[in-house]
């Protein structure tokens, strides 16, 4: 099952599409939403997991052997197993449950690898390719809770980057909130709104560049 169908309806998928359509209506620009369940795996932070879960069962271990003297003889041996012990079940907790796993990774590494990913994806589905270079990435990863919105060059030279704020904040209220297909469509149409107000009109040729369906960035995790 794609990562698409796990988390949306094909009825969801249906309305985001039409609000992408809707938006694009009043503008040149092509809006182009990218749903990720997560940016990077994060497989390297097992390792650390592995290195707190050893490094608190040795100190448990210690401590017990202070307070109760739990063996009566080659302590430093058991101090040695119980820390290699810890590691690797800590490697293994880590290793399996990527949601654990993500709590050891700092703030900002994540949002490294979101904005990594986000022009990855970018290039990847082509939203360059178009006539102005008006196109513009809405990229969604799950597991971080982040939100980009990246506009190519065109958008970017008109439109401030701190406008893109409550297109942003829509879409992580929703998820916030249960509403994940809401939050998305309120944020294209917002982008819609948007790009109208700052004149990028819809031009006499116009047409649509880019399909509107709602891009599936895969399983990383």
């Amino acid at each position: 099952m794609s990562v698409l169908a796990r988390y949306f309806s094909k009825s969801d998928l249906d309305e985001i599409k039409s609000a992408v359509g809707e938006a694009e209506s009043k503008t040149s620009a092509e809006i182009v939403p990218f749903f990720a369940e997560s940016s990077h795996h994060y497989r390297e932070w097992a390792w650390f997991g592995a290195f707190l879960l050893g490094g608190l069962t040795g100190i448990s271990f210690y401590t017990a052997q202070n307070v109760y003297g739990l063996v009566w003889g080659n302590e430093s041996l058991f101090a040695v197993l119980s820390v290699w012990a810890g590691a690797i079940i800590g490697l293994g907790i880590f290793t399996l449950f990527p949601k654990l796993r993500i709590l050891l990774v700092p703030r900002n590494a994540k949002q490294y690898f979101v904005e990594l990913r986000t022009k990855e994806a970018f290039l990847d589905e082509e939203v360059f390719r178009t006539k102005n270079r008006t196109g513009i990435l809405i990229y969604i990863s799950l597991f971080e809770h982040f939100v980009r919105v990246y506009p190519d060059k065109e958008i970017a030279r008109v439109v401030p980057k701190s406008e893109w704020n409550e297109a942003v904040r829509l879409i992580v209220l929703g998820m916030k909130s249960g509403k994940k297909k809401e939050g998305i469509v309120a944020s294209i149409l917002f982008c819609g709104d948007l790009l109208k107000q700052y004149n990028i009109h819809v031009e006499k040729d116009d047409k649509n560049e880019i399909s509107n369906e709602i891009r599936d960035g895969g399983k990383l995790m």
